[in-house]
């Protein structure tokens, strides 16, 4: 049985995700893109649902990692996030 998540269910879920990308990375904010995408790479492979099929904590992580690389990884979402932090949503 599915059910579908309201938006604000969906809203929640996506505030729980926003620690500092960096934080979650474990990278420094001065890190090369380089730097930032082979810990991503390492971080994702670690969490990955294909890997740990019935662990709700990593799967967590999987998300957290992937959204956090997302941000850093796009140099205007990084430029935003470094000025404001998640004050303004990102575009």
């Amino acid at each position: 049985m599915t059910t579908n998540r309201s938006k604000s269910e969906k809203k929640d879920a996506e505030k729980q995700l926003r620690r500092d990308p960096y934080e979650v990375l474990g990278v420094l904010k001065n890190s090369t893109d380089q730097e930032i995408k082979s810990t991503y790479r390492k971080l994702s492979l670690k969490n990955h649902p294909d890997k740990t099929a019935n662990d709700p904590v990593a799967a967590d992580m999987f998300k957290e990692v992937t959204f956090s690389y997302n941000i850093l990884s796009d140099p205007e979402k990084r430029r935003q996030y470094d000025t404001a932090g998640f004050e303004r949503p990102l575009k």
